[in-house]
């Protein structure tokens, strides 16, 4: 209720009151001090859709600002040291829309170094990996050809090559290097906007479609100020969403207009 409805911990003690006292329930709310100190240890499941099929993950991360000065006041006046942010790495099901990873850092934090704990949080089977350039890296690239894992088969990787990358040559044949210079032949060949098109690569907006769904609906700020808070306030968040998703998604699919 704190982090759908933007309240205070007081508001939300007083706000989960008047809800039992409405249903006449003989029960009373958690002191708000109480919110505050087991918030930190709370253990939130994020419920995610069993499937038998590949899941396409889609990953991509943003910003969220922990304190300091609003948007308004920095165009004006500039900012100063106390501006905080925390960076919320994502990953999206593609088929689905459902947050299946997720995993909050500081903002200086490389986004390829988030990729082991996003596939080993994602249940089931990983068909394909779609990110940006910042994801061009040979630690990724290895990640995805052995995944963590076990017995699990290597992950397609959607993630553009740097325009000024060149094939590498090895002496033994290795799954990722023989993967990425696939890749930067087949844009060599096809170039890099065609190619985005054959492999699908804008799906790759689905993470930002639901960057935004976040902020609108949650907000674009964190109201934990200690790290194990803010960690389980991203989670809540997140387990939000895919609540929202389980409760009232359409499915959308293709027609065929007859005239």
């Amino acid at each position: 209720m704190r982090k759908l409805f933007g309240l205070a911990l007081r508001q939300t003690q007083g706000f989960v009151q008047s809800l039992l006292e409405i249903r006449a329930l003989d029960l009373s709310a958690p002191d708000y001090s109480t919110l505050s100190r087991r918030h930190r240890g709370l253990e939130v499941p994020v419920p995610v859709k069993p499937t038998d099929q590949p899941r396409h993950l889609v990953a991509d991360s943003t910003g969220l600002k922990l304190y300091g000065e609003g948007e308004w006041q920095v165009r004006q006046q500039g900012w100063t040291q106390r501006r905080t942010w925390r960076k919320l790495h994502l990953g999206f099901d593609a088929r689905t829309g459902e947050v299946v990873a997720q995993t909050l850092t500081a903002a200086g934090t490389d986004d390829a170094s988030q990729v082991r704990p996003m596939l080993e949080q994602t249940p089931g089977e990983i068909g394909r990996f779609y990110g940006d350039g910042a994801y061009d890296r040979w630690k990724v690239h290895r990640l995805l050809a052995y995944p963590p894992k076990p017995r699990a088969a290597p992950i397609e990787a959607v993630i553009p090559p740097q325009r000024n990358a060149t094939q590498r040559i090895a002496k033994r044949r290795y799954r990722p290097i023989e993967a990425r210079n696939e890749r930067v032949q087949s844009i060599l060949h096809m170039g890099r906007k065609r190619w985005k098109r054959h492999r699908g690569y804008h799906k790759r907006s689905l993470a930002e479609t639901g960057m935004a769904r976040y902020k609108r609906i949650l907000g674009p700020q964190l109201a934990a100020r200690t790290w194990e808070g803010q960690q389980t306030e991203a989670r809540i968040g997140c387990s939000i969403l895919n609540r929202m998703i389980h409760l009232g998604k359409p499915d959308s699919y293709r027609v065929e207009i007859m005239n």
